[in-house]
């Protein structure tokens, strides 16, 4: 399966009710937080609709009912990454681009940039990605 790590990935669209009693049972309290890390709420409907990356849709569409998300399955859907980690890898990929050009302007754009970013991920790989001591991890 893809990682659902993309800025241009599809996205899903589905009741906020499946969302919160299909999806965030199926996935458990271990992959809960880095579900609910991929999920969006639909620009049109806020309050009553949730947009997930196509491959975590299709992996709940295709569980076997009863069973929760294996590690497995979560590896291979990108656990542990979390949203905003590829473009924090092309923005650094454009500094040390724009750093061996010399172009001084554009780095320093990038470097703030970077560091927003850097920012961001850190806040949402916390929550997301919280150990649970309940369960041992």
């Amino acid at each position: 399966m893809q990682e659902p790590d993309s800025a241009e990935a599809e996205l899903a669209t589905i009741a906020r009710e499946t969302f919160e009693y299909g999806v965030i049972p199926w996935a458990g309290r271990k992959y809960e937080e880095w579900i609910r890390a991929w999920a969006r709420r639909h620009p049109r409907d806020p309050r009553g609709l949730v947009q997930l990356p196509m491959p975590l849709y299709r992996a709940f569409q295709q569980r076997t009912p009863g069973q929760r998300l294996s590690s497995r399955q979560a590896q291979s859907l990108g656990y542990p990454r979390v949203p905003g980690e590829e473009e924090l890898a092309r923005v650094r990929k454009e500094l040390h681009e724009a750093l061996g050009r010399c172009d001084w302007d554009k780095a320093h754009d990038l470097d703030a940039e970077l560091r927003e970013l850097q920012e961001r991920v850190a806040a949402t790989r916390v929550s997301a990605l919280r150990p649970h001591p309940l369960l041992g991890t």
